[in-house]
Order: C-alpha cells, then structure tokens, then sequence
C-alpha cells in the first residue's frame, strides 16, 4: 500500500506509459509512423497484458486499434493513413490507471519508383484521463487493535481522484528494401511533446517526454523460413528499456487463398525478463502468444513469473480499390 501511494504522490512522478512486450504487434502504440504501414487496406489490432499477478493485484492492460490507407492519386507513391486507438491500464488495489483514446495520421512516400525505399510521418493526438479508488487503500490511523476499519477515517484529504490531459506524439520510419531476400526498418518516435501534468495532488508534475528508437530486419533464408531479429531502445526521464531479440518464421503455405505461417521468438529486456514469443497466421488473422519469465532482483518474490500477453489482428483486403497507385511489391504499397 505504501510503494502504491508513494508511486501516486511523489511530487517527482514518472508515470510509466502503456507498455506490452509485443512491441512490434502493438505498432499505433510504438509509433504513429506505423499507422496503414502494411500491405492490406485496413487493420484492426486487440492487446491484452497480465502482468504481476504472482506478486500482487495483476496490473491489467486492454488496446485495440484500427487503422487504414487513403491514397492520393494526384501524386503517385503517396499514401495517407489515419487510425484510432484506445488504451486501459489498472495497476494495484486502488486500479490506479489510464484510459486513452486517440487519433493517428501517418504520411507515407515512396522514394523510388520501385518502391523498395520508403518513408513515414507519423502524429497522435491523444486524450486520457487518470484516475484511482482511494476507497481501496488501507492505512494506519483505521487500525482499530485487531483489524483494519473502514469506517474509521484515514485523516488524508484527497480532493482529486482523476484528472484529463492532451497529449501529442510523433514519429518517423525508415524502409528499405536491399533485395528480395533482405529489408530492415528503422524508426524514432517521441512522445508526450506538450509534457502534460501528472499528479493528482500538485500541479507541479509533469510527464516526462519518452523517445523509442526501434530497428527490424527481415531475413529471408529460403522461400519457407525467415528470421527477423529486433531492437527496441525507449529512453523517459531517468528510466531507460532495451530489448533484443529474434522472431523466426516457418511458412506453412503461401498463396493467395491459403496462407499459413508459425512463428517463435526469443527475446530479452535488460535486467528485467526473457520474453517467449509464439505466433500464428492463417489468411487474415494473426494470433500472438508471449509471456515474460522475471529474472530481475523481484524474482525472488515472482518465482520468475511476470506476464502473459494475448494478441490478435486482423487484416483487411478490398477486392475493389477505388483510388490504387503503381501495386509495385512492397510493405506497404
């Protein structure tokens, strides 16, 4: 109860911002860049995170997203892309959390006309709003002798229980295409720009500004595997994360009307986790699986468990396009 209320009130808050280990599935939430950054004409993307239920009340985060293309004909090689996203997170007794909702615009060029060099803009513009139940702590002065008394008065004067912020992003990527058998994707978001008030009982917090660099390579090894190994760098304030890894993909079947893939990956956030990472493809859907095994000093309390990770997607592929640019293979166009 202590850790929690000092988290809340400390005049120093770090808010810690939505966070899933499948970064590279969460894409609206990593970059605004990402938005209609894939080859389908529109994606819808649910999330859900479990996290820390062997140590205490689980923290419990929920997204969903969909995003989509609209293309400028007037200027071949553009594309527009808009999407939304929402965001819950509950953490602790008090579900002390955020709810977000926001809108994503990304500005996609083709640098060649082959397509094979390509970059993004991305911008959000988010509101969110936190809160917590302060009628779920416990605290010294409703200790009656022999058990905990709500009813007894904590003599803490709590005027606040939520408050709302703007908050704007943005991001850029980077893709490039060496051949058919080789790609990377490298990219830089910030986020948090206007650095908006976060304390629920001063008004002299502010968010720290958050800067995420990620880099992905696709490796084609043959016509049914591919290795695409990851790096994710996000640095807030005085806190930083890095995670390095690899997804390996086996592909089940490939053709238009039956296409199936497994896929397996490890991956490792510093002094904190080793994340396994299963995922399935079949047509349009795609359905992700990875949990977090703790192996930071908390480990003696979480037996090593840390937190399971759920993630579907669906992609969607008009059979009519109305407005269509030069269909050179691509990510994206």
């Amino acid at each position: 109860m202590w850790f929690a209320l000092a988290f809340c009130f400390s005049l120093n808050l770090h808010a810690q911002d939505i966070h899933f280990s499948q970064y590279f599935n969460n894409p609206l939430n990593q970059n605004p860049a990402n938005t209609a950054f894939f080859p389908s004409n529109a994606r819808f993307i649910l999330s859900h995170r479990n996290q820390w239920g062997s140590v205490t009340v689980p923290y419990m985060t929920y997204s969903a997203s969909f995003d989509f293309k609209m293309i400028n004909i007037q200027k071949k090689g553009w594309i527009v892309g808009l999407g939304v996203l929402f965001n819950k997170d509950e953490a602790g007794d008090s579900k002390f959390g955020t709810t977000q909702g926001a809108f994503n615009l990304s500005i996609i060029k083709a640098v060649n006309r082959s397509n094979k060099n390509v970059i993004s803009l991305g911008f959000q513009t988010g509101y969110s709003q936190r809160s917590i139940d302060y009628s779920q702590l416990q605290f010294a002065q409703q200790w009656n002798g022999t058990y905990n008394d709500p009813t007894l008065t904590s003599i803490e004067n709590f005027t606040v229980e939520a408050f709302n912020y703007l908050d704007f992003s943005a991001g850029a990527l980077w893709f490039y295409s060496f051949n058919n058998d080789l790609s990377m994707t490298n990219s830089v978001s910030v986020w948090h720009l206007n650095r908006p008030y976060q304390n629920l009982m001063t008004d002299i917090a502010r968010l720290n500004i958050k800067t995420s660099f990620n880099t992905d390579w696709e490796i084609n090894l043959s016509r049914t595997y591919k290795v695409m190994p990851s790096i994710l760098f996000q640095v807030q304030g005085n806190q930083s994360e890095l995670i390095v890894g690899s997804r390996f993909a086996y592909m089940l079947r490939q053709s238009t009307k039956d296409n199936k893939s497994l896929s397996f990956g490890l991956f490792y956030r510093n002094s904190d986790a080793i994340i396994l990472y299963s995922g399935f493809d079949v047509q349009s859907w795609k359905f992700n699986v990875s949990y977090d095994f703790n192996v930071s000093s908390l480990s003696a309390a979480s037996n090593f468990m840390g937190g399971l990770e759920l993630n579907a997607q669906f992609l969607i592929n008009k059979k009519k396009k109305l407005k269509t640019i030069n269909a050179i293979p691509c990510p994206v166009f």
